[in-house]
């Protein structure tokens, strides 16, 4: 059974428009997973359906896009296929996310 040390990591700021990227095409997609405020600095975990979970996150982050003020976590390149989403190292609820190869899935927590 795999291990995970789980090491601190930096706090990041809010974002503004165009500050993440995103590797898709083919069979690789990405995911935008927007959240209420109050996830703000936790990590998002997200595992291929049946899968076990493997630690691969990303941070829940303030973005400011214009006047509108959003939470999200983004995964900029995922294989294509169904995947679920929770809070890392809480299994109490998880989300569902359909990835598409050469698109971006936006869904909401």
């Amino acid at each position: 059974m795999a291990t995970h040390d789980h090491h601190p990591e930096p706090v990041h700021g809010p974002t503004g428009p165009a500050t993440v990227m995103a590797d898709v095409g083919g069979d690789t997609g990405a995911a935008v997973v927007y959240t209420p405020g109050e996830l703000a600095g936790c990590e998002l975990e997200i595992r291929r359906m049946g899968d076990a979970w493997d630690g691969t996150h990303t941070a829940v982050r303030e973005r400011h896009v214009g006047r509108t003020t959003l939470w999200a976590g983004f995964f900029g390149a995922l294989p294509a296929g169904d995947y679920e989403v929770r809070v890392r190292d809480d299994a109490s609820r998880a989300i569902d996310v359909g990835i598409v190869g050469g698109a971006v899935t936006e869904t909401s927590w």
